[in-house]
């Protein structure tokens, strides 16, 4: 009895191990090795590539040099744009403010307030530039810093704000200016 049983065991293993087998040559052979028909839909296109209902293929997008040249472009576009508007509004502010201590109208106690005023304002500008200039050599790209009323902005190029960065710039501000990493925001251009 012990003999038949082994030997029922022994078959069944043999019949499943086949069936593993022809399974698996099933499932990772080609359809050429199958002998089956071979369509222009089963083969055409890449891996991945979407598969619409009517058998076209959808071709992945891809990022032309024309299209990353523009982003740049654009992006370099942005921060022209935003330093020459700063700049104007810059150079308006402090127009307006040497109006103001040149005026005769005022008394002296106006016009210390003012002068400080505008000493407080162009230390600004000085650290903006600065401050521009340092986050500019570790990002190794554009980028625009506005200081206004105790708080920072920092704009970055699209794609290179990361961890590090950002401990870099808060380290920079924090070093050059008298603004706190609370008073800091860092962002990027879209």
């Amino acid at each position: 009895m012990i003999f038949k049983s082994k030997q029922i065991l022994t078959a069944t293993l043999i019949v499943a191990l086949g069936a593993a087998v022809a399974v698996n040559w099933y499932y990772t052979n080609t359809p050429e090795q199958k002998g089956e028909e071979i369509t222009t839909q089963a083969v055409s296109g890449n891996l991945g590539d979407s598969l619409y209902v009517g058998g076209t293929t959808a071709a992945p997008v891809e990022k032309d040099k024309s299209t990353t040249e523009s982003n740049s472009d654009s992006s370099a576009e942005y921060f022209a744009k935003a330093k020459l508007k700063r700049q104007q509004s810059h150079d308006e502010i402090i127009d307006s403010i040497e109006d103001i201590i040149d005026s005769d109208n005022i008394d002296s106690d106006t016009k210390k307030t003012v002068t400080l005023l505008l000493s407080d304002f162009q230390s600004d500008i000085k650290a903006e530039t600065d401050t521009e200039n340092l986050i500019g050599a570790k990002v190794k790209g554009e980028c625009l810093v506005v200081i206004n009323d105790g708080a920072c902005q920092v704009i970055l190029e699209k794609n290179t704000l990361n961890d590090l960065l950002i401990l870099q710039i808060t380290e920079i501000i924090e070093k050059n200016t008298e603004i706190s990493s609370e008073n800091l925001t860092i962002i990027e251009v879209k």
